[in-house]
């Protein structure tokens, strides 16, 4: 019982959120001032995210708002930063185009009721404490998602930087690429280039290091074109005040699993993902469980005044760094700056022009490529080439939780065959390394028979040497080691053709430390293909937690009680009498 209150505590203290309630007041100055900055970097990418999604700039700026005033208190990470992503834009973009009204219009009840799920969806995740899982996801799953990301991003973004509406989808960004560039505004591509150029440069000439380049570059290029009057897209009118409240409507639950559950892993892999890079900036280390339930109940809140979902942010979340922020006021502070922008000057947005925002939308979709693989990717060792292709293949054409799905599983099952090959090496050194060992043992053991059986000054090397001949050529030994699991039991299958003309069989246990379901019937098969053939199974060295499975699983049935030997001489020494006892039946005279 005691055991019990002391797990429940040990559960319950990672969810603990007056922890990260303490110290919010020992450093208020620094963490004030980096909330306004990390809320200046953070509303052009809410705004442009808004846009994209086809829900409108002030989806964007709710979903920034649930982030700080939501996620912000409930943070696995003191540093961590959440808004709306590219991933989640783009798949509720995706939702949009394939939920629609009779009039075409997106089906708002939908996509926010889908948005709510999925918050409640990462809750339950977090609570189940799988967020810890992230670390066993390979690399070149990582940098194949981000960097097809990066290239689906920027090819989004093209129709918008050259003036014209968006793309449907990515087949007709690229099919009507010949088209595009015919049509392009002269005037939209030079706000977008100036804006672009500003991203691009101002962090390296900046005297003024709290004033991020995609604000600057937003100013700039918005101002640029109300001086000049020019006539290009803009973002337009920008809704203030209180958000209207979207009620989940339960009977679209079932039908919004699905897209909920995307969006939800998107979720998983862009906020623990940045959590990891935070961990490396800051030499912490983040509660991924908590980090979950943040984001979880962000989407939720979102859902429920129309925001769109989003996750934690890493470009965010490096600026709150930079910034000097030390506790979760700094994202909180965010929160509340964001708020004032809709309740008060939404209205300053509406100028904003669309190629702007892509110019600034672009130079995101490049810095979420992986830089440190591309250089090298022709150098990547084969399989993690073909995962890294596979995964970015799938994130532009087809879609990103699917990519990084089969990602994960193409990965899986290649550790899984490298892991077999491990293991049988590893069976073939241990076979080479006690076989010496085991002839030793047969020769002692033929030298006492051929002791026994000598009379009146008989060859005893004769009869040593024939026995020990009679015992290698009707003995088979195998040695299987542990974790002995599906991808290592071929071998076991293999062992079968070898049982003809055997007497015995020793399976010698004691490397044998771990077996799942796999390895326990793959066992009891050969003990029961052994038995077909009249072949006596021994073992030797079985250990309690082997025993007890087999056990558990009716395989040790197959086994007569008295042939489990505790050491091998045992086995071995049994296995002699046994062969000694089928040669003098051999012997005996057929009686018809």
């Amino acid at each position: 019982m005691e055991s019990m209150v002391s797990n429940i505590r040990v559960y319950l203290n990672d969810f603990n959120f007056k922890e990260n309630l303490r110290g919010l007041g020992s450093h208020v100055r620094g963490d004030v001032l980096a909330g306004i900055t990390v809320a200046m970097v953070i509303l052009p990418m809410a705004l442009a995210f808004g846009v994209a999604s086809g829900l409108g700039a002030v989806a964007g700026m709710w979903s920034a708002v649930a982030a700080g005033l939501v996620a912000g208190p409930l943070s696995g990470s003191a540093w961590s930063v959440g808004g709306p992503t590219g991933p989640m834009t783009i798949q509720i973009l995706s939702i949009a185009q394939t939920h629609q009204l009779a009039d075409g219009s997106p089906d708002v009840v939908f996509i926010f009721t889908t948005i709510a799920l999925a918050g409640f969806i990462l809750i339950v995740l977090g609570l189940l404490k799988l967020g810890q899982f992230i670390k066993f996801t390979p690399y070149s799953v990582i940098s194949g998602f981000m960097t097809g990301l990066g290239i689906l991003y920027m090819l989004l973004q093209l129709n918008p930087f050259l003036g014209l509406p968006g793309a449907k989808s990515i087949t007709a960004a690229i099919t009507e690429l010949p088209s595009t560039f015919m049509h392009t505004s002269p005037a939209a591509v030079s706000i977008g280039l100036l804006t672009l150029g500003i991203v691009i440069l101002w962090p390296k000439i900046s005297p003024v290091t709290w004033l991020p380049g995609p604000l600057i570059g937003l100013f700039v290029g918005t101002g640029v074109s109300a001086l000049l009057g020019l006539n290009i897209p803009t973002i337009g009118e920008v809704p203030t005040g209180l958000p209207d409240l979207y009620l989940p409507d339960l009977t679209l639950l079932q039908a919004a699993f699905v897209p909920a559950a995307a969006l939800a892993g998107l979720c998983i892999f862009d906020s623990l993902l940045t959590c990891l890079i935070v961990d490396n900036m800051t030499g912490t280390h983040h509660n991924s469980d908590r980090e979950l339930v943040a984001q979880g109940s962000a989407n939720l809140f979102s859902g429920l005044v129309g925001g769109l979902g989003g996750a934690t942010n890493t470009m965010p979340c490096v600026v709150n760094i930079q910034s000097g922020a030390r506790t979760r006021l700094a994202s909180i502070t965010m929160g509340l700056v964001l708020l004032s922008f809709i309740l008060g000057l939404g209205s300053l947005a509406a100028s904003i022009p669309l190629s702007a925002l892509a110019g600034i939308l672009l130079k995101a979709g490049y810095d979420i490529l992986d830089t440190r693989v591309l250089p090298v990717v022709r150098r990547l060792p084969t399989s993690d080439l073909m995962v890294f292709a596979l995964v970015v293949v799938m994130t532009v054409f087809w879609n990103l939780l699917s990519a990084v799905a089969m990602g994960l599983a193409v990965a899986f099952f290649r550790f899984v065959k490298d892991q077999a090959d491990r293991y049988k090496a590893d069976l073939n050194q241990r076979n080479e390394q006690v076989k010496q060992e085991e002839d030793d043992l047969i020769f002692a053991f033929a030298r006492d028979h051929a002791r026994k059986m000598s009379h009146n000054g008989a060859d005893l090397g004769e009869i040593s040497g024939r026995f020990e001949q009679i015992v290698r050529g009707q003995l088979l030994i195998v040695r299987p080691h542990g974790p002995l699991f599906f991808g290592a039991i071929d071998w076991l299958n293999e062992t079968v053709e070898h049982l003809d003309r055997k007497d015995v069989l020793i399976i010698r246990c004691r490397w044998l430390d771990e077996l799942d379901l796999s390895g326990a019937y793959a066992l009891g098969d050969l003990i029961e293909a052994a038995n077909r053939r009249g072949v006596a199974v021994l073992t030797a060295g079985m250990s309690s937690r082997t025993r007890q499975v087999l056990t558990d699983l009716n395989e040790l049935s197959r086994l007569q009680s008295d042939y489990i030997c505790a050491h091998f001489n045992e086995a071995l020494e049994l296995a002699m009498q046994i062969m000694e006892k089928k040669s003098e039946a051999a012997k005996q005279p057929s009686h018809h």
